[in-house]
């Protein structure tokens, strides 16, 4: 009870002071000269001391959950003051860490420069060093080359003269060797060049007459392929005729053709006319007719026929 009191005296205090107005209450209203009605507030007071003793329970609970709920808040506070407070403490800890790293980075490249520098001044050095030693080197070759230079310039127009005396008289027999040779060379060329004008004129000869007799072959192979493409050409030209009922006799005509080659030895016919007339419009239509229900037509494989018959001109006479 006692520790009751001491966690909750706000509340001891508050039902203490109720059992009092309570107590103050029941005393005005008591009739005291009566015995009998004096047990009616006995039972009166009883009950209201056990309402009172309710409230007091519900209060005390209620302060229990308040002092409940104000200790909860207060751990969570200190929860959170600890889990900011290890906060700061590790961002302290990683900031001491980057500046650590920082001046560990600075410190090392500081080193790093330091031996950079120090390894150019070691590398300057070495090579001012190794200039000197070249120009030293140099300059003792050089002079060195240049007595050599002096004793072989000397050497050299000693042996310059010796070999153009050499020379002279190598020359001079050479000259007479030459001489002779060149006579004999020509008389011997002159000989050979007759021989072989002599021999290419026959060659000539001989290729000319060969030429000559290909060129005919080639021609009167081209001579028949032509009247063959021409027959050809007529003959279909005449099977596709309709011949008119008035056509007479001996008629004939001449028809230019254009021709465009096609595939199999063919070609399409794309103009035909009269280069001369059968002597009637009537005829006439019937064989540039029967030209284009001809086509198409036979048509050479030479090239050098082609182009002829590209565009072909023929006499059109059918037989009676």
């Amino acid at each position: 009870m006692l520790k009751l009191i001491r966690d909750n005296p706000k509340a001891f205090l508050l039902a203490l002071a109720i059992h009092l107005l309570l107590v103050l209450f029941l005393s005005f209203s008591l009739d005291w000269t009566s015995r009998h009605k004096l047990a009616a507030p006995d039972v009166d007071v009883i009950q209201a001391v056990m309402i009172d003793e309710s409230k007091i329970r519900a209060e005390e609970e209620r302060q229990r959950k308040l002092e409940e709920e104000k200790r909860r808040q207060q751990l969570e506070a200190e929860k959170r003051r600890k889990e900011e407070a290890a906060r700061k403490q590790r961002e302290a800890e990683q900031r001491q860490q980057t500046e650590l790293k920082k001046k560990q980075e600075a410190e090392r490249q500081r080193q790093a420069e330091a031996e950079r520098k120090r390894k150019l001044e070691e590398q300057k050095r070495a090579e001012e060093q190794r200039k000197q030693q070249e120009l030293e080197a140099k300059r003792r070759a050089e002079e060195e080359a240049k007595r050599k230079a002096e004793e072989a310039r000397k050497r050299k127009e000693e042996a310059e003269r010796q070999r153009k005396l050499e020379e002279e008289r190598k020359r001079k027999e050479e000259a007479e060797r030459q001489r002779k040779a060149e006579e004999e060379r020509q008389r011997r060329a002159e000989e050979e060049a007759r021989r072989r004008a002599e021999e290419e004129r026959i060659r000539q000869e001989q290729i000319a007459a060969e030429q000559r007799a290909m060129e005919a072959a080639r021609q009167r192979a081209l001579a028949n392929e032509r009247d063959k493409y021409l027959a050809l050409i007529q003959r279909r030209v005449e099977e596709k005729w309709v011949r008119p009922t008035s056509w007479p006799a001996g008629t004939a005509c001449t028809v230019t053709v254009r021709l465009v080659p096609g595939s199999g030895g063919t070609a399409q016919v794309i103009d035909a006319r009269l280069a001369r007339s059968c002597g009637n419009p009537l005829f006439d239509r019937s064989v540039e007719n029967a030209v284009f229900s001809a086509s198409p037509l036979p048509f050479p494989k030479s090239p050098e026929l082609m182009n002829e018959f590209r565009e072909l001109t023929f006499n059109f006479r059918p037989e009676e």
